[in-house]
């Protein structure tokens, strides 16, 4: 893996707490009381396109808990209230192997504008994960595009133990591969949001403790699970299945 641009390995702690997607701002304003902006990347909109088998291999890894999970998508970032695609995206794979993560991350040939423009069927997405092997990444062969995620993200670092704070909210699947899922309208933004806190202590800061009482709940959550599970219920069956 010499040739990875940005590869982390690193034992770090991530703890995840979800709440109704309707008390974003409030506990935006919370947040913003107790922690400081952070520096580089304090507010953004972030879209994902997914990658997975044909029978969803990396997202059953995640739902089933295992010791080992693979993640692989590619990712661009726009600034909110600006609907310009920016003109770099990043391909990410990220490896979890127990409390051990490690993240390997590199441009790709492609802007943010053209693959906001692509159909999730368009063959040239498939390049990506050839681009990744050259890399050096352990991913599976005959990965496809599955779905886009798009959500709104807060980022602030805890002054004291400079954990950092990640609020997610607005998600949504706006295109779905319909030769992965045969859905017959986009995702409407999820019910959910979650708070991230990543670091190097397992518990949450002290001056984070009242999240669970403004109706935070921790709990595991995947973006990636949920919007499958909600995708499922507007998918329309194959012929064979009727």
């Amino acid at each position: 893996m010499a040739n990875v641009q940005n590869r982390q390995k690193y034992p770090e702690h991530e703890t995840k707490y979800i709440f109704h997607n309707t008390s974003a701002a409030s506990l935006i304003q919370w947040l913003q009381l107790r922690c400081m902006d952070d520096p580089r990347f304090p507010t953004g909109i972030i879209s994902s396109i997914y990658y997975d088998t044909k029978d969803w291999l990396l997202l059953h890894e995640k739902l089933n808990s295992d010791y080992y999970k693979t993640k692989f998508r590619v990712r661009w970032y726009e600034a909110l209230g600006n609907e310009e695609h920016p003109d770099r995206s990043f391909v990410e794979i990220k490896y979890k192997i127990g409390a051990t993560r490690e993240k390997i991350r590199f441009e790709s040939k492609y802007s943010g504008k053209e693959l906001a423009a692509k159909d999730l069927t368009d063959p040239d997405l498939l390049s990506l994960q050839q681009q990744a092997r050259k890399k050096g990444a352990r991913i599976p062969f005959s990965l496809y595009p599955a779905f886009q995620i798009r959500y709104k993200r807060f980022r602030f670092l805890e002054p004291k133990t400079r954990c950092r704070i990640c609020i997610d909210y607005d998600i949504q699947a706006p295109r779905v591969n319909s030769r992965m899922l045969n859905c017959a309208k986009p995702l409407a933004v999820l019910n959910t949001g979650v708070v991230e806190v990543k670091g190097s202590i397992a518990e949450l800061p002290d001056t984070l403790h009242q999240l669970t009482a403004l109706g935070c709940r921790k709990q595991a959550f995947s973006k990636y699970g949920s919007c499958y599970s909600t995708c499922l219920l507007y998918t329309s069956p194959s012929p064979r299945d009727s």
